[in-house]
């Protein structure tokens, strides 16, 4: 037995040791440049050895994404209204410590706009959980009476994740941006408190 959890050990630590080398690979090249044998050989291992953990490229990708989102889902778990808008301000805040995380999903966001690449279905997915979970949050603000009048729920997602994709690429750039301030701004345009004002409200009516 003892022999066998060491095995399990030794097993999880390469597959660590696999997505951190995919990660850098994929982050400079791309999906589709990107080859399994580099990725093996980075970590000093044979391609059927990497296949042996992983399955396959696509495979491979999917596990690197799940890691990255992982975090965000944490974060906006079990959030509703203005709860949610500050879980947005929080990723935002954090993907300043991981530009190589944020420059891997903006390659394949780009690359993945093409139906036939394998990540299509992965990043729109992605898209619609982003929309719709802000949509909703809307939605709810709304019915609290804090959402300023004429604001659509789902134009204002919409809008608040295109702001958000965009500034991340102008900060990817070297464009000296403060992303959270600046989504903080536009999530104040559209309540009739500041967002801050807001979550006091709502942790005091708790």
């Amino acid at each position: 037995m003892a022999t066998q959890r060491g095995a399990y050990r030794k097993s999880a630590k390469r597959r660590e040791e696999i997505l951190d080398a995919a990660f850098d690979v994929f982050s400079r090249q791309g999906y589709t440049a990107a080859s399994v044998n580099e990725i093996a050989r980075t970590v000093g291992m044979t391609q059927p050895g990497l296949l042996h953990h992983f399955g396959s490229k696509l495979a491979l990708l999917e596990a690197v994404m799940e890691r990255r989102d992982q975090l965000a889902l944490d974060i906006l778990s079990g959030r509703h209204d203005v709860e949610f808008l500050r879980g947005l301000l929080e990723i935002a805040r954090r993907n300043k410590a991981v530009p190589g995380l944020l420059r891997l999903y903006s390659i394949l966001a780009a690359e993945s706009s093409a139906p036939d690449h394998p990540a299509h279905e992965y990043i729109a997915r992605r898209f619609g959980f982003v929309v719709e979970g802000t949509t909703r949050a809307f939605e709810e603000i709304r019915d609290r009476g804090l959402l300023r009048e004429g604001v659509d729920p789902r134009t204002a997602a919409i809008e608040t994740t295109s702001m958000a994709e965009g500034l991340q690429l102008l900060w990817l750039q070297g464009v000296e941006v403060d992303m959270e301030t600046v989504i903080r701004g536009n999530f104040d345009n559209y309540l009739t408190v500041p967002l801050a004002e807001a979550a006091a409200t709502s942790v005091a009516g708790a």
